[in-house]
């Protein structure tokens, strides 16, 4: 998945994770930020977010910014940060990030049901209350699907 020409190597090999490393992050990691591009201009917006081993899931409203933009330029990109330390000594910072190319959609159906339930479940164990989320806003609620066309992840380490 990351041979692909249209991704430069990393600069830092030092810093380069592995691909699996780089799926770890996205597992555990609490929020990420997703970019998308309207023709002009970028916009990055923080994200709560679900990763499912193969694709990148995140809820939305149906209509605004992000959707229109993804609707006229589906590849997107995402970026997730975690362990995030400054090290003042050495005017420096620990992290381990990672950074996701992929195409984005909007998805409906029992698979949107699903991943509603799953990205619920990742920020409360409160089922009861999850259930009742989606029965009364599921409708009026999107989820956008990224299918991951290249992931990399770094880190630099205390």
């Amino acid at each position: 998945m990351n041979n692909s020409p249209n991704f430069p190597s990393m600069r830092r090999k030092d810093r380069e994770l592995s691909e699996e490393e780089a799926y770890e992050i996205l597992k555990s990691a609490d929020y990420g930020v997703l970019s998308t591009y309207n023709g002009e201009y970028p916009y990055g917006v923080p994200v709560n977010y679900v990763f499912d081993g193969k694709a990148i899931y995140i809820h939305c409203a149906l209509e605004g910014h992000k959707i229109e933009n993804i609707k006229k330029h589906p590849k997107v990109c995402f970026t997730v940060v975690k362990n995030y330390e400054i090290l003042p000594d050495e005017l420096s910072t620990a992290y381990q990030s990672a950074i996701v190319f992929g195409k984005a959609s909007l998805i409906e159906g029992e698979e949107k049901i699903t991943v509603l339930r799953t990205l619920g479940m990742k920020y409360s164990n409160n089922l009861e209350k999850i259930e009742k989320e989606i029965n009364d806003s599921g409708k009026a609620t999107g989820v956008i699907k990224i299918e991951i066309e290249y992931v990399s992840g770094k880190a630099r380490k205390r």
